[in-house]
This record gives structure tokens, sequence and C-alpha cells, in this order.
């Protein structure tokens, strides 16, 4: 599996796009499920991963465990996940934001352990991490 990790609009899509499929829109798109889009459950379906952190979001406002949720995605093995480091900045004041901050950041941590390459990216450019 392939993590690819960064901040809001740096690039990660358009990164790992170009280091899997070299030009092969179509079917990088027909083999992501997309946070924000698609249900969590997508993730099961498809060998590539955006927008996990968003799933996150849609799995706490089910009341699903995310840890738990990301355990049996990790055993899927998916290709590729790209997920938003959301830990960094202000701590949120909101309780709900607080535990949503926190499960992502366990989440990366899991999926990080567990990934044969890390890349972080930053300003378009992906640095290899692991």
């Amino acid at each position: 599996m392939i993590l690819v990790i960064g901040g809001v609009s740096q690039g990660k899509e358009r990164f790992a796009r170009e280091l899997l499929c070299a030009g092969d829109e179509k079917n990088y798109e027909k083999k992501m499920a997309r946070g924000g889009r698609d249900l969590p459950e997508a993730v099961f379906q498809k060998p590539y991963v955006s927008g996990y952190h968003e799933m996150i979001r849609d799995l706490l406002k089910e009341g699903k465990d995310p840890d738990r949720f990301t355990r049996k995605l990790i055993q899927a093995e998916p290709e590729l996940i790209i997920m938003d480091e959301v830990g960094s900045g202000i701590v949120p004041i909101s309780r709900d934001e607080r535990e949503y901050r926190e499960a992502v950041g366990r989440a990366g941590q899991l999926l990080a352990a567990h990934a044969t390459q890390v890349y972080r990216v930053i300003c378009g450019i992906g640095i290899r991490i692991k």
C-alpha cells in the first residue's frame, strides 16, 4: 500500500496520479473511492482511496469506530490511500472537531505502519518518508 499525506490543496492527488498511472486518467478515476462523495464502505470495492480523512468524519457521524474501520481497510489491501493532515494548527474548541482530528491522526499512524511507501506532499512535491 502507498499512503500519500499532506495539507489541503498541496497536490496530493496529482502526485499520486503521476506515481501510479502515467496518464491513464480514466482507469485511475474508475479505481478511486472518494471521501466526501462515496460512502466509507466504497473503500472495500476499489483499490484507490482519496479523502480518507473525510470518510473518517462520516464514520464518526454514523457512530462507527474509525480505528476498527481502518484496520478492516488495511486487511482489504488497497493500493493507494490519500488523506489530509489535519492535526496541525490551533486545537479546535469543539469536542467533535478534536475527536475528528484525533481519529484522523490515529488512522494515519495505522496506515503508515502498514504501508510499504509513505509520501508527504508539500507544494506539489512528494517527499518519500518511508
